[in-house]
């Protein structure tokens, strides 16, 4: 009980320092756009171990709901005159009911097949961005996006965009913690350590398989929506098959079927991708070694870091 009432202070005071945290770089416009970018892919990402991490399953075309989420929220709120936030919901929800399309077919895929579905499905939701012109913008895109608003509050700077997207990292961290402990999360890694044995102990492969997938859809689609209000421009260059990997190897980085292995994968990998523009011509060599070296000596992700034993006196540091 001592220790639960520590780690709730822990986090408390976690919150406290990055809600303050802005105000120190409160006129630096990079810096701002680069931590709320942070913050989205923590939403994503942290959906998508709920699928990869827990479930077992593989998306190799998750920026389609990623995408799906940012054109929908938009077309829906500019062109229909939604409220903004409202649409950004809606945009979620409509993520998920393409995810239950691919869900409900794909159920028996496993691996590498379901890999190449998803890729399938990725590449199908960019051709269609690309070639409706009339409604998404073709390869032009959506320009001039209006911020968003509450009352007479407009949005439309990083800082205070900044707040925005935090509050809703910890509604979906929270809310993912709540799957994970209850029923549902049980049902899924009973799911990811063996489809036989949780099928011969009465779970329901298919519903909670769907279930998986309709939930991480949400997360991306939701963070799809965030991010068109945050950069005001939305194109296809930004959802292909590269963006996917990224969401994945950020996953897989971190360290899957973790609370800190998401948001760990999502704050260095942006990094790692941010900096090595610096040294572009390599870019592509230094961050395929890198993620080699991670894959060789840390498969379970950083994260195994301060788990295994071999990294004790870590552990012991950190705490002090």
């Amino acid at each position: 009980m001592h220790k639960k009432k520590y780690n709730k202070l822990i986090y408390l005071l976690l919150i406290i320092l990055l809600f303050t945290l802005p105000i120190f770089f409160k006129s630096s416009h990079y810096f701002l756009l680069l931590a709320c970018i942070i913050g989205i892919y923590i939403i994503v990402v942290s959906g998508l171990d709920i699928l990869v991490g827990y479930s077992g399953q593989v998306s190799l075309g998750h920026a389609a709901f990623y995408a799906i989420g940012a054109y929908a929220s938009v077309i829906l709120n500019v062109r229909l005159g939604i409220n903004v936030w409202f649409s950004i919901i809606l945009g979620g929800v409509i993520a998920v009911i393409m995810a239950v399309c691919i869900a409900i077919p794909s159920v028996k895929l496993v691996h590498h097949f379901l890999a190449m579905l998803t890729i399938a499905f990725g590449e199908v939701i960019n051709a269609i961005i690309v070639n409706w012109r009339g409604v998404t913008g073709g390869h032009t895109g959506f320009m001039n996006i209006p911020p968003p608003k509450i009352g007479s509050l407009i949005f439309d700077n990083n800082f205070s965009y900044f707040y925005i997207v935090y509050i809703f990292v910890i509604i979906f961290l929270i809310s993912k913690q709540r799957i994970i402990h209850s029923r549902t999360g049980r049902a899924l890694k009973a799911i990811r350590e063996s489809e036989i044995a949780a099928d011969g102990l009465g779970i329901n492969l298919r519903r909670y398989k769907v279930l998986a997938f309709s939930i991480s859809a949400f997360y991306a689609g939701f963070a799809g929506g965030l991010y068109a209000y945050l950069v005001n421009f939305i194109s296809p260059q930004t959802f292909t098959l590269d963006q996917s990997i990224i969401f994945l190897t950020m996953v897989l980085f971190g360290g899957s079927g973790s609370f800190m292995g998401p948001i760990i994968g999502s704050i260095v990998v942006t990094l790692i991708i941010e900096y090595l523009q610096i040294i572009s011509y390599y870019q592509t060599l230094v961050y395929g070694l890198f993620l080699l070296i991670i894959v060789m000596y840390f498969p379970s992700g950083i994260i195994s870091l301060f788990s295994t034993e071999k990294n004790i006196l870590l552990r012991r540091m950190l705490k002090r």
